[in-house]
């Protein structure tokens, strides 16, 4: 838990993106889907919820 507290360790850093270009583009065509954008929304809250009651 300490470490979340740490600024340095939340922040996105920029950089270039690397990886296989056909999952990055594959993730981008998800991400414009507005119906997988609500679900994986949910499927977060849904978890995150299930932590901080945990």
């Amino acid at each position: 838990m300490k470490r979340l507290m740490n600024k340095e360790e939340r922040e996105i850093k920029q950089g270039k993106i690397r990886g296989d270009p056909k999952r990055i583009e594959e993730y981008r065509k998800r991400i414009s889907d507005e119906a997988y954008l609500d679900h994986a929304i949910k499927k977060i809250a849904t978890d995150l919820s299930h932590y901080l009651t945990k």
